[in-house]
């Protein structure tokens, strides 16, 4: 399949889903809070894998994954009817630790910055004073 076209359908299917989520279309409440962070299709368009976070811990993860697991069937029906593709995806739903793990090596590294910030030499205004003394004396310079 063409590259360009498989990203658009990722866009398209991303997109969908989030917004099935944010305007509870889909009314579980387990699921209510999901961050969906990025969608990879196979090839052959089959399986779509989305990657999605929520700000909870490991009983609520496994709470809201088994919520994902039962709306999937809507998300799917609401994805073919807005792609209107021959076969839609399969969904399959995955927790993104990439993403987790970057947001852990941003805090180790804002833990490393120096705490008080650099402080930067400003440049003093020219008053017009010293403007004309400075023209005064390049006029002296030059023999013309």
């Amino acid at each position: 399949m063409n590259e360009i076209r498989q990203k658009k359908i990722e866009r398209e299917i991303q997109r969908t889903i989030a917004s099935l989520i944010i305007s509870e279309k889909v009314k579980d409440p387990r699921i209510s809070m999901t961050t969906i962070h990025r969608v990879e299709l196979a090839p052959d368009m089959s399986i779509a894998t989305i990657f999605y976070t929520a700000y909870c811990n490991n009983n609520e993860r496994k709470k809201l994954s088994q919520g994902l697991v039962s709306a999937t069937g809507f998300m799917q029906a609401m994805i073919g009817k807005k792609l209107n593709l021959r076969y839609t995806p399969r969904l399959k739903f995955v927790w993104d630790k990439d993403y987790i793990k970057s947001i852990e090596v941003n805090q180790l590294i804002d833990d490393l910055a120096p705490k008080k910030p650099l402080e930067w030499e400003e440049e003093k205004p020219m008053r017009s004073d010293d403007l004309n003394e400075e023209s005064q004396s390049h006029d002296k310079d030059d023999p013309a």
